[in-house]
């Protein structure tokens, strides 16, 4: 069983799927590697391979296969397919121009949250702190284990508990600071705290020398597109200083892009 249900795919299909995740895990793979790692005999990875780079989704280099741009592809049409994600996008920039601060909407796939849009203000004196002091700087297609960024922890706490557990089951809770929640009892009790205030906060809970502060964002019928968020470097504001500042600002955003769903009608 798999958290959604019987195991019931091709196996050709997620053999290809697995090889290649390994190509991208390993930054480029030779074909013996390939066979290692996902210990197929050389001549049905070759086989997996060759099918691959003829579509498209690797390309090889030498004797190094690397993923190919018609992922690129793909994944565009999936990011914007959805009027909602695109107004989503509006509504980071639009928050990133107003604070001059680091922004980003997150969307549960696959039990993680990806990043579809980010914005860093052109002016943003920290941005460069941002990428060499915390090793943080979001991009779209980043994926991040959710219960540790801002946008990630107010997803989960707007889904059912069963649905919450199922993630966990399936992907844990990684620590990735001294000060990541890798218990389901404290998960539980902050999930509780998001849902009372109405925003979620991580503090040097994802990388050290960064908070964050987000909010879900539901479609007129309740259900979650993602979760908005806003981060800074630590070191320039305290925890109670961000949290006063940013909590209106976040909300504010966050209600005024759910408007801006439900004005654009069903479909989104």
């Amino acid at each position: 069983m798999t958290r959604d249900g019987p195991r019931s795919g091709v196996s050709t299909t997620e053999r290809s799927l697995e090889i290649v995740a390994a190509v991208q895990r390993l930054e480029g793979a030779t074909l013996a590697t390939v066979s290692e790692e996902v210990g197929l005999a050389r001549s049905t990875a070759f086989k997996h391979l060759v099918t691959l780079v003829r579509r498209g989704y690797l390309v090889k280099e030498g004797e190094r296969y690397h993923v190919g741009l018609k992922f690129h592809h793909r994944g565009e049409y999936a990011r914007l397919r959805k009027p909602a994600y695109r107004l989503a996008g509006e509504a980071v920039r639009d928050l990133a121009e107003r604070t001059s601060e680091e922004v980003d909407f997150v969307v549960e796939n696959d039990g993680r949250a990806i990043t579809i849009h980010e914005s860093y203000h052109p002016s943003n004196p920290y941005r460069d702190d941002l990428v060499r002091g915390t090793g943080a700087l979001s991009r779209s297609g980043t994926y991040y284990h959710m219960h540790c960024v801002g946008g990630g922890k107010a997803i989960l706490a707007a889904f059912p508990p069963e649905r919450v557990e199922g993630i966990v089951d399936h992907w844990g809770l990684p620590e990735r600071t001294d000060r990541t929640i890798t218990t389901e009892e404290a998960l539980g009790r902050e999930l509780e705290t998001v849902r009372e205030r109405g925003y979620a906060t991580t503090d040097e809970e994802y990388a050290e020398g960064l908070r964050s502060i987000g909010v879900a964002v539901r479609e007129p019928d309740g259900s979650v597109v993602g979760g908005l968020s806003m981060s800074v470097p630590t070191y320039r504001q305290t925890a109670t200083e961000f949290e006063e500042r940013a909590a209106p600002l976040i909300r504010e955003a966050g209600e005024a892009l759910e408007r801006a769903i439900a004005e654009a009608g069903p479909g989104v």
